[in-house]
């Protein structure tokens, strides 16, 4: 949604957001402003306590007094705000204005990130380049994992520490800034939000293949930069141009719905989606499961308990009136514990039954697409959810229509996320990705009008463009091959797809026109002579290759073909 808007103005706001950030930050070490709405006296305040009310932790009733509203503003507020702008609006325009990303960004702006010395294989000279974090390695293979752990870490020291001591929580938000300056400074790109920020597991779930209201990159009949930051002014031009250094292949910044597709079997995956849909749950509950009662949730109170840290030992069961001697500290991620593995259990049983479902109706899907289905139920289960308790603390004080009104907007938007989502596929995904290039290659015919009804080639939608592309089976081999090449030329220019994937990528499109596998290595023979530079997946910091190097490897991708021939043939009767 904000991926067309300048970034020089993008800059500004990114600014003020990230003041803001730091102003909460500071009035979480002193406050003399809010603690006033509090007051019971103040009537014009929704958030003045109520001396009278008695909110129980077990049997005990909360001393009532006046409590600054920093945490409360964070807790019920923002992090709710977030939430629903990840699933309405989506990762470009989260990814645009998050201070964290910004501040992630601070080495980069200031050209200190670290470099490492490599010896370049064309010259033989040291040069020094900045380092990324390679996907193939443990982290690149395992982030969510890592992630997830971080998140579940998170939440539970958020009920043990930093819920409502104000000064824990801001000092565990600097300690975030300090950790993401820090992970900028050693890794280039966005590695914070690619492979360590607790909240890119979040945005993951809620994002799903696409937003409400968010762009679409792929099927933009131009190629365009990045949706996210990851941008910069040339100074020739004075014009936005890409400032990618390829951190991570399949990037959530460039294309959402194409990671999400790439990355659907990526280990920890299954764990992330069917996992935070018990941690939403489990959160919640663990406030009843405390207190023994709801009033300790929504009310509030637990944004401005006093002694949070010292009662982190406290019992941490109180259930029909009985306390079960767990500590607080075990009793939170035991809650955690049960649920994650409730969910994940459930999720793996509703992949299997969809798949016996849908075949049962006569219409047979594949593992993939059935796992879709399970990650979009969990998505828009984990939004329900969350939104009958997320800032509730605060939403509960408003009058009761725009209460109704605000319940309703949440119904209603999700239920067309879900009916949006639901439909959605890998194969829909590819043949909107190819459609542009193929409708490039068809604009070089002269095709009969009568074919179009009198529309143009830009009218058409991308499963139009496919049933027109079927046509060129009556065009001669050659007019065949050569809109073939045009299409893999333009996949590879634009970097939708690299030279090793490419193969697989367009399977379904050689099919469609009646070409052989073969015919797909002698393109990129055909591509490596003419535009070798398309055959290189070449970072900012990588030399220009050479012509004559880049020919050789158009021919050491087109020797196997043979080898891969049978591979995917084995693949297919399998």
């Amino acid at each position: 949604m904000l991926h067309k808007v300048p970034e020089k103005t993008m800059h500004r706001v990114r600014w003020l957001l990230t003041i803001g950030w730091l102003v909460l930050i500071a009035s979480l070490l002193y406050d003399p402003i809010t603690p006033l709405w509090t007051q019971p006296d103040n009537l014009a305040s929704p958030f003045r306590i109520n001396l009278d009310q008695c909110i129980k932790i077990r049997d005990a009733c909360l001393p009532q007094e006046p409590f600054a509203m920093s945490a409360l503003i964070w807790w019920a507020m923002i992090v709710p705000t977030g939430i629903f702008i990840l699933l309405v609006l989506g990762h470009e325009f989260w990814r645009r204005i998050c201070p964290l990303s910004f501040l992630s960004q601070i080495p980069r702006a200031l050209g200190i990130q670290r470099r490492r010395a490599v010896m370049d294989p064309v010259t033989n000279e040291i040069r020094r380049e900045l380092v990324t974090i390679a996907e193939d390695s443990w982290l690149g293979r395992n982030h969510l994992y890592l992630q997830f752990g971080l998140f579940v870490l998170g939440l539970g020291i958020r009920i043990l520490f930093i819920n409502s001591d104000r000064i824990a929580l801001a000092i565990f938000l600097i300690a975030t800034i300090l950790c993401a300056i820090t992970i900028g400074y050693l890794y280039a790109g966005k590695s914070w939000c690619h492979y360590f920020c607790p909240m890119a597991p979040v945005q993951l779930v809620y994002t799903g293949p696409r937003s409400l209201l968010g762009s679409q990159n792929h099927r933009d009949h131009k190629p365009t930069i990045t949706q996210s930051m990851c941008r910069t002014l040339d100074p020739a031009t004075g014009q936005e141009r890409s400032a990618c250094v390829s951190c991570k292949a399949a990037c959530f910044d460039i294309d959402a719905e194409k990671t999400y597709w790439t990355e659907l079997n990526k280990p920890g995956r299954r764990l992330v989606q069917y996992g935070y849909l018990g941690m939403v749950i489990a959160f919640y509950l663990y406030y009843f499961l405390y207190a023994g009662n709801w009033d300790y949730y929504f009310t509030g109170a637990w944004t401005h308990e006093a002694k949070q840290v010292a009662n982190a030992f406290d019992t941490g069961f109180y259930l029909y009136d009985h306390a079960i001697p767990i500590p607080k500290a075990f009793a939170v991620f035991i809650t955690f514990a049960v649920l994650i593995a409730i969910t994940v259990t459930i999720g793996l049983i509703l992949e299997k039954l969809c798949r016996i479902f849908i075949r049962w109706r006569g219409r047979p899907i594949s593992a993939e697409q059935a796992q879709h289905i399970a990650f979009t139920v969990f998505t828009i289960a984990s939004f329900w959810t969350f939104f009958s308790y997320g800032a509730r603390p605060s939403l509960n004080r408003m009058p009761h229509y725009p209460l109704l009104a605000f319940n309703a907007l949440i119904v209603v938007v999700g239920s067309i996320w879900l009916y949006r989502t639901l439909k959605r596929s890998r194969d829909q995904h590819d043949r909107e990705n190819m459609a542009t290039s193929l409708r490039k290659q068809l604009q070089r015919l002269e095709l009969d009008s009568a074919l179009l009804e009198g529309r143009s080639l830009d009218e058409l939608t991308p499963n139009e463009i496919y049933t027109l592309v079927k046509v060129l089976q009556g065009f001669s081999q050659q007019l065949r091959l050569q809109t073939y090449k045009g299409v893999v030329l333009d996949l590879l220019t634009q970097r939708v797809v690299d030279p090793s994937g490419s193969f697989e990528y367009c399977a379904k499109l050689r099919q469609d026109m009646q070409l052989k596998d073969s015919d797909h290595f002698a393109a990129l023979e055909a591509i490596g002579a003419t535009h070798p530079e398309v055959l290189i997946s070449s970072r900012p910091q990588q030399p220009a290759p050479q012509t004559h190097e880049v020919i050789t490897l158009a021919s050491t991708i087109a020797k196997p073909r043979t080898k891969l021939n049978s591979q995917f043939r084995r693949r297919g009767e399998s």
